[in-house]
């Protein structure tokens, strides 16, 4: 297996052009770590985004093999591996990394909001280059979802908890038993997202945290937060841990004094935080099945930001939330191709294995086809109009429920 090398001054040719695939937040922390070591970006390389990109040229990775001598950094998180099988198929055999550039001391106040919150994360950037391979090997991110919950009411919430008329709380207890079994199948996590809904509206959150902030399977630990809510007691004892960090979203008027209040009782507990502010959002749509052909599921799949957000809700393992929660809702059918279920006790551990690595390989799910399509190029809204009441939705009549 071709491994990838953290790309270092000491370790380049100066006389060969270097590429920094991927024309987004990591690709913005590269071209700023180049800058600091006196080097320069001849190309930026991206599927999607075209013209240029902090004043570089963007390339196609197809005219990458015009220019096979040059030098190609991953400058992607999520994406690490789908980039590293498109050089290795471009015939490179030395594919750089951002280890050792990301973990320079760099000024963050040059970084827009969302490259800082990647940059201050980013030993998940290095766990995920230090453990290459499958997802049997490695999960670079899984969000175990908590509660259907919401302090919140965002109109054009991704994970669709504007839709829930009755959410309730996932019993963390219960599904920790069928967690366990999916973690026992893979190598490592290299972050482990907590979320809802308000992961603090589940008064049991602490449970998970407290469980795994001890594994060494797990590299990081990420409760994702509105700030609406002080977390209980037993909530606060299990953050202050050098492992877990609480990401805070401000969405300015909606949660900004609320933010100001939790901020203050988590310096006093020392626990460590990001609050990142939301300038824009991706538009995934409403609930209505679309009727798209196969082809623009495709299209829409390979380029959605969410493809590779695996998304773990009551028992059952899925690409992205959006799948998740569709079918927990019951607004499309219940597709079993589409998730893995480790409350099967009918499917043997190699089974699952197998089904894991299915959905891995995944070049659309059926969710696809009741989205729009989020993507960080075309699609920006304003972040957190908050409607009164749950949204209407069609609901189905699924042969077997979810949520249960």
């Amino acid at each position: 297996m071709i491994l990838t090398i953290p790309f270092s001054k000491t370790n380049i040719n100066i006389e060969s052009p270097i590429v920094v695939y991927g024309a987004g937040v990591y690709g913005e922390i590269a071209y700023l770590a180049l800058n600091q070591c006196g080097l320069s970006i001849d190309f930026f390389c991206d599927r999607y985004r075209t013209g240029e990109f902090l004043g570089v040229r963007i390339i196609t990775p197809k005219m990458l093999k015009d220019i096979p001598d040059s030098q190609v950094i991953i400058a992607s998180r999520d994406y690490f591996y789908e980039i590293k099988k498109v050089l290795i198929s471009c015939g490179f055999k030395r594919i750089y990394d951002m280890r050792e550039l990301i973990a320079m001391n760099l000024p963050v106040e040059k970084l827009s909001n969302r490259a800082r919150d990647m940059y201050f994360q980013r030993q998940v950037y290095i766990h995920v280059a230090n453990h290459q391979g499958d997802i049997l090997s490695n999960i670079h991110r899984l969000q175990f979802i908590v509660t259907e919950r919401c302090s919140l009411k965002c109109k054009d919430c991704t994970h669709l908890m504007q839709y829930y008329e009755k959410p309730q709380d996932v019993d963390i207890t219960k599904y920790i038993v069928s967690f366990e079994r999916l973690l026992n199948m893979l190598g490592t996590i290299s972050e482990l997202r907590i979320l809802g809904g308000e992961p603090f509206m589940n008064r049991e959150t602490y449970k998970l945290i407290k469980r795994y902030a001890s594994n060494n399977k797990i590299n990081m630990i990420t409760v994702y937060s509105n700030g609406t809510i002080i977390p209980n007691e037993d909530t606060l004892k299990t953050l202050e841990n050098d492992k877990v960090t609480l990401h805070i979203s401000a969405y300015g008027e909606y949660n900004k004094k609320r933010i100001d209040e939790l901020t203050r009782c988590l310096n006093q507990y020392n626990i460590k935080y990001i609050v990142r502010v939301y300038d824009s959002w991706q538009e995934g749509g409403n609930l209505t099945k679309r009727h798209y052909s196969e082809a623009h599921k495709r299209k829409i799949f390979s380029a959605c930001y969410e493809r590779s957000c695996y998304s773990f809700l009551r028992g059952k393992l899925h690409r992205c939330p959006r799948s998740a929660h569709a079918m927990n809702l019951q607004a499309m059918p219940d597709v079993s191709n589409d998730y893995v279920d480790f409350t099967d006790e009918n499917m043997s551990d190699e089974e699952l294995k197998m089904k894991l690595l299915d959905l891995q390989n995944r070049e659309w799910i059926e969710a696809c086809d009741y989205c729009e399509g989020p993507n960080n190029v075309t699609q920006h809204i304003i972040p957190a109009i908050q409607t009164k009441f749950p949204l209407k939705y069609e609901k189905i009549n699924n042969s077997k429920n979810l949520r249960e």
